[in-house]
C-alpha cells in the first residue's frame, strides 16, 4: 500500500496549507517524566498562501538564504539557523502574504494515554497523537480559509493540503482519518462535535506529501512550528522567545484575538499545569492568562 494520500482525480484549489511540525508524536514515554522517550513538546505549523501566491514561498527562501548569508544548503532549515538568522528568518516571514498557524502539545500530560478507537485504524502508534493534533490544526485553518473565500469569492474554495514527510508516519491515515470526520460529522456522530473542520473547504483527495528541502512553502511551515517549538521549550539551552513573537503580524487573529485561532496550546486547560514563568513567556505574548 502507498504512503502517499490519493491525488488521481483533479480538482480545483485556490488555497495552499503546508504543514510541518517540530519534535516528534511519541507519547509512551515522554521526557522529563522519562529519562528516554519523545520530547516534551510536540508542535505543529501551518502556513496558507493562495495557489496563484505559489511562487512567492519560492522568492521568500531565496531572499532570506541571501540576508543570512547561505550558501551551503538551497533550503531553509530552522533548526540548522544560528540564533540571529532564525530571527530574520521569521521577521521576513511576517511580510509575506501568508496566514500563519500554530499548535502547540505539552505532552506530558498525554503520557501513555492510548485510544483503541483511534489506533484500530492507525498503523502506526503515534498516528492517532499527531492525527489530533493536525484535526486540531485544521479546524482553524479551515475556519480561516473559508471565511476568507467568501469574502474574496462570494463561496467557500478548496484549499490544497501539503505534508512535510516525516520517516515512520502513514500519511494514508491522515487522508483515512480527514474521511472518519466528515462521515461522523455527517452523521452527527462526531467526538468533540462543538468545533469541526470546515469541510466546505477541504477534500481528503487534495493531499500531498513532500520532502521538506523540495517545497518551500513546507520550509515556511518549519519556520513556524520550529519557532513556537522553541518559544515554548524553556529548558533548552537554544531557548528563545523573539523569532515566535516576530511571526505575530501574520498569525492568524479576529479582531485582535490569537488565542484558538493563529495559536492553539493543548491541553486546554494548561494554566493547570505547573510551568515555569519562562515558559509561559510566549502564551502570555499572544494572550493566553496562565
Amino acid at each position: 500500500m502507498r504512503d502517499q494520500p490519493s491525488t488521481d482525480v483533479p480538482i480545483p484549489y485556490d488555497y495552499i496549507a503546508y504543514i510541518d511540525e517540530a519534535g516528534d508524536p511519541g507519547i509512551r514515554r515522554v521526557m522529563p517524566i522519562d529519562n528516554t522517550g519523545g520530547t516534551e513538546r510536540f508542535s505543529v505549523g501551518c502556513a496558507v498562501i493562495k495557489a496563484t501566491r505559489e511562487r512567492e514561498a519560492v522568492d521568500y527562501v531565496n531572499r532570506v538564504r541571501g540576508l543570512i548569508r547561505s550558501s551551503q544548503r538551497p533550503d531553509l532549515h530552522y533548526k540548522k539557523l544560528q540564533p540571529w538568522q532564525r530571527l530574520v528568518a521569521c521577521t521576513e516571514l511576517a511580510k509575506e502574504n501568508t496566514r500563519l498557524f500554530a499548535v502547540m502539545s505539552n505532552k506530558q500530560t498525554m503520557r501513555g494515554y492510548r485510544n483503541p478507537n483511534a489506533e484500530a485504524v492507525s498503523l502506526h502508534p503515534n498516528d492517532y497523537f499527531y492525527n489530533y493534533c493536525i484535526r486540531i490544526l485544521l479546524e482553524r485553518v479551515t475556519e480561516w480559509v473559508e471565511r476568507r473565500s467568501i469574502v474574496g469569492f462570494g463561496e467557500p474554495r478548496k484549499m490544497l493540503l501539503v505534508f512535510s514527510k516525516r520517516g515512520g508516519h502513514s500519511y494514508r491515515h491522515v487522508e483515512t482519518y480527514a474521511k472518519i470526520l466528515r462521515l461522523q460529522k455527517e452523521t452527527g456522530k462526531l467526538f468533540q462535535h462543538f468545533r469541526a473542520p470546515r469541510f466546505t473547504v477541504i477534500d481528503p483527495r487534495l493531499m500531498k506529501v513532500i520532502q521538506h528541502d523540495q517545497n518551500a512553502g513546507l520550509q515556511m511551515a518549519d519556520i513556524v512550528a520550529s519557532a513556537f517549538y522553541q518559544a515554548a521549550h524553556a529548558r533548552a539551552l537554544n531557548w528563545d522567545t523573539e523569532p515566535a513573537k516576530a511571526l505575530k503580524p501574520r498569525l492568524g487573529s479576529i479582531n485582535g484575538r490569537y488565542v484558538d485561532k493563529g495559536i492553539q496550546l493543548l491541553p486546554w486547560r494548561s494554566w493547570t499545569l505547573p510551568l515555569t514563568e519562562q515558559q509561559k513567556e510566549i502564551f502570555r505574548f499572544y494572550g493566553y492568562r496562565i
